[in-house]
């Protein structure tokens, strides 16, 4: 082959059409049909399929149990959380009194021109003194004596 007979265009190159061959319109065109693997039936793959199906069944009874549990628990925080805001409340609201009752009986105090007679209100007289404290019936004592006789000054 020599140079001279290379074509220099595409053009002049010669095509070769390959046609399928033509399929009479009689017969339909099924796909052959592969049959499915035939599985050993030892004792290996059967303990296998049990074991699979065992474990696919705990698996939903846990994920149950779960689901179960979870809305138990959510339930519970509610319902935790409900009391919680009903405890605060009453909390609040006592605390609310007892501050307003304080702030009443300070403020009659004040009326009082005893200062002592405020400073005894403030402190507990009628509880026991403890052994392992040191000893302030000396000045318990004083304290009354200066409430009921007060420094004229």
């Amino acid at each position: 082959m020599s140079f001279d007979d290379i074509p220099e265009s595409i053009e002049d190159t010669p095509v070769l059409i390959i046609q399928p061959p033509s399929i009479p319109a009689a017969i339909p065109v099924v796909p052959p049909i592969i049959p499915d693997p035939i599985e050993p039936e030892d004792a290996l793959s059967i303990f296998q399929k049990k074991f699979a199906a065992k474990l696919e069944e705990r698996r939903l009874n846990e994920a149950e149990i779960e689901k179960t549990t979870r809305a138990k628990a959510h339930d519970d925080l509610q319902n935790w959380t409900a009391q919680r805001d009903v405890r605060l409340n009453a909390k609040k609201e006592s605390n609310r009194s007892e501050e307003q009752v304080l702030l009443e009986s300070i403020q009659s105090e004040e009326e009082v021109g005893n200062a002592w007679e405020r400073v005894t209100k403030l402190i507990d007289i009628s509880a026991e003194a403890d052994t392992k404290k040191s000893d302030v019936s000396r000045m318990k004592k004083l304290l009354i004596q200066l409430k009921n006789e007060p420094i004229k000054a």
